[in-house]
């Protein structure tokens, strides 16, 4: 039984140093910046589907709109706790190609669809940025998503196309890649270099925008804090990490944050049920085992009792051998 003790504080030791050592690594996280900046807070996104193709969904349309406007949900988040208000003037206008495509004009990011980048490549996505010598973005910046992995044998669910075309619309905002695939409170790092989940997979979850990429974005952005048009230049490429204070990990949409934990919730509720009946059985199973036990009858020994002052002694047998 020590033994046992032993090994489980041994055990527990372990996980508490390898969880310190993952958060030390993940609070040193940095990202560097693309060295550009769009000039005004308005930036227009024209997505064009390819519903012609027979490896297109519809629904990516719909995926590519909905990971930009996250962006902006996120944004909402993130300035009400870490301050930064300036970045809630950044709008984004996301247009469909022969819907509504003239409320565009000339977009700044235009947003299309492939079938696969090739065995030759590892890449989900890819955003060709052009940078001016004032650090400004050249419109327009172009965004191409892959509809089935480098293998081209497996597609993307809705929510890997959501994941992919966030992290690229990142990109095109001026974030580079941050160096570690997973913040402090465990969720992914939606701008690391490489998706962190299997494509297809049902379970897959959706990715937001981290701390450290939102603190990026307000320095790329520094400028709408007096001005509503940038007049000079942008910052050049810059390495950022986290300020003291600032706790690394995901900034989910408020929407978002209810339904993860009504989710937890209900998952809870539903181990505790478990246990519930798990405890209930044990008891029955308790209970049954105690009445088969009252039930049983004692099976006495036989007592042999001798004269007083002579100790009890046992029958003796009388071998008789006989000798032919």
């Amino acid at each position: 039984m020590r033994r046992f003790v032993l090994l489980a504080i041994f055990l527990v030791a372990i996980i508490c140093f390898n969880s310190v050592s993952a958060i030390h690594a993940a609070s040193s996280a940095v990202i560097p910046t693309e060295g550009g900046t769009w000039t005004k807070p308005t930036v227009t996104i024209l997505i064009t589907p390819q519903p012609n193709e027979p490896w297109f969904k519809t629904s990516y349309t719909f995926d590519a709109s909905h990971a930009i406007s996250r962006w902006s949900e996120s944004i909402i988040t993130y300035t009400d706790a870490y301050g930064s208000n300036y970045l809630r003037k950044l709008n984004f206008v996301t247009c469909v190609s022969g819907v509504n495509d003239t409320l565009c004009g000339s977009p700044d990011v235009q947003v299309q669809f492939i079938e696969s980048f090739g065995s030759q490549s590892s890449g989900l996505g890819l955003t060709r940025i052009g940078i001016q010598s004032s650090k400004t973005f050249q419109a327009p910046t172009t965004t191409t998503l892959a509809a089935y992995d480098p293998t081209n044998t497996t597609q993307l669910s809705d929510v890997d196309m959501v994941n992919i075309a966030s992290h690229e619309f990142g990109h095109a905002l001026g974030l580079g890649h941050a160096t570690v695939s997973v913040t402090d409170d465990g969720t992914f790092e939606l701008m690391f270099v490489s998706y962190g989940q299997a494509v297809g997979n049902y379970r897959n979850s959706l990715e937001a925008p981290s701390t450290l990429d939102m603190f990026a974005l307000s320095y790329v952005y520094d400028w709408l804090a007096t001005s509503s048009m940038l007049s000079g230049t942008g910052h050049p490429m810059t390495f950022l990490s986290l300020p003291s204070g600032t706790a690394y990990g995901s900034v989910y949409p408020y929407e978002e944050q209810i339904q993860m934990l009504q989710n937890s919730i209900n998952q809870l509720k539903l181990e505790i049920i478990i246990l519930a009946v798990v405890a209930a059985l044990l008891l029955a199973l308790v209970l049954v085992f105690g009445i088969l036990l009252s039930r049983r009858k004692p099976v006495q020994s036989p007592t042999y009792s001798g004269s007083a002052g002579t100790p009890a002694t046992s029958p003796s047998v009388n071998l008789a051998v006989v000798l032919e």
